[in-house]
């Protein structure tokens, strides 16, 4: 029996466990900073993950720096309008694209494994990226030169900075929170809540002047929103409560084995305007997938920095003030930079928790006394464009860029280590 030759371990700066959208963007940023890095992604092979994925302003601009703007706009739609209904009654429609005249970008909707590719791309792509890279041990020893990642196959890459990217399950996130002295288990609770969701084919009997036109589905039971993509292609997503056996509690996001079957038993006869005979099952059967998963929250967020190890949520955001911080780090000796990025963020995800919180009890009708149901229809129905830009400015109008100078890579090339 041969032995199995042991891996050489890879030196980079910086290694980014987890290749979704915070861990790709921030390997982009990194690359054009000229920062060495390794991407390292638990999967064998790069699969379409989810439905669609929504763009807006705040991280627009920094991929319009990272130039990847340019690329996004070919493939995704550009929101117009959102039409409120309320079952099958028309309350009325937003003029969602004043958020270009407000902020200097549309909302674009996008297939989010075409985005994915547009930032595995930016990457440098396979030179970069680390597939079946199984994190299962995590060495941060104050005293040692580096920290070292390490996989179930036993690949090891050493680095000066690990960023966690990969979850709130992540293997990274619990070391943080043991380093923070918090429970490592029992840190996710199910919301209740389930969320189905899918992309489908261009629906061909929608016009042009379908395209860019979102729909918000306020059924007595259940709530579900539609979204344009490109060539008049729909992502939808379904919110409604779980619906569990007695004692059952459960402990995984996606669920094995959803159909299309599955998504028209909650909704398939359910009213929307696009849909042929205007029920939405003919959109759920043009689905190019479908995806069925129960919705976690965290509990007890970790400090985001510890030691060498340095969280990044999903936010683009996330990632370009990040970078910002590892370019003072190692360039500019700042010994703050790590501080300064935690403070700002974590301030930013409390704030986009309350807001995202907030406005899910008006849009699901869930307030205090009773008003929910008509502080809803007031807001959907009665209050103009003008007011809900202006609601969403302290979101939208906040675009963090990067700060320092960018490399002008060809595309494809990766970064060399330094």
């Amino acid at each position: 029996m041969t032995e199995a030759k042991p891996h050489t371990p890879e030196r980079v700066r910086v290694a980014i466990c987890g290749g979704g959208i915070g861990g790709l963007t921030m390997a982009a940023v990194l690359r054009r900073l000229d920062i060495s890095y390794v991407v390292l992604e638990r999967y064998a092979q790069i699969t379409p993950q989810g439905a669609g994925i929504s763009l807006a302003p705040n991280c627009l601009r920094a991929l319009d720096q990272l130039d990847i703007f340019e690329k996004l706009a070919k493939h995704s739609q550009a929101m117009r309008e959102v039409h409120i209904y309320k079952n099958n009654e028309f309350w009325g429609s937003q003029k969602f694209g004043m958020t270009n005249e407000a902020f200097g970008y549309y909302v674009h909707k996008i297939e989010r494994h075409q985005f994915h590719h547009l930032l595995l791309e930016a990457t440098g792509g396979n030179d970069v990226v680390r597939l079946g890279f199984n994190v299962n041990d995590i060495v941060d020893e104050e005293d040692a030169p580096y920290a070292i990642v390490r996989a179930e196959d036993g690949r090891e890459v050493h680095a000066d900075i690990i960023v966690g990217a990969d979850g709130i399950r992540s293997y990274t996130r619990r070391v943080l929170a043991e380093k923070s002295g918090m429970k490592a288990t029992n840190n996710i609770r199910f919301t209740g809540r389930v969320h189905m969701s899918g992309y489908t084919k261009p629906l061909t009997h929608l016009t042009t002047k379908d395209e860019g036109v979102g729909h918000w589905m306020l059924y007595d039971d259940a709530i579900l929103t539609t979204w344009p993509c490109k060539d008049n292609r729909q992502w939808f997503i379904g919110v409604a409560a779980a619906k569990l056996k007695p004692g059952e509690q459960p402990d995984r996001s996606v669920w094995k084995g959803a159909t299309k079957d599955t998504i028209n038993e909650e909704y398939g006869e359910r009213f929307h305007p696009f849909g042929e005979e205007s029920k939405m099952k003919s959109i759920i059967d043009a689905s190019e997938r479908v995806i069925a998963s129960n919705v976690f929250m965290e509990l007890d967020v970790p400090h985001m920095v510890k030691g060498r190890i340095v969280l990044v949520g999903d936010a683009i955001e996330d990632a370009v003030e990040l970078g910002n911080a590892l370019y003072e780090h190692f360039r500019l000796n700042d010994p703050t930079a790590f501080d300064r990025y935690s403070e700002v963020r974590q301030k930013r995800a409390s704030d986009l928790v309350q807001f995202s919180d907030n406005f899910a009890k008006v849009h699901t009708a869930r307030l205090p006394y009773g008003l929910g149901p008509l502080v809803r229809k007031i807001l959907y129905k009665y209050v103009p464009t003008s007011i809900w830009v202006w609601y969403f400015t302290w979101l939208f109008n906040y675009q963090p860029v990067i700060k320092y100078p960018l490399l002008d890579l060809p595309a494809g090339q990766a970064a060399s280590a330094q």
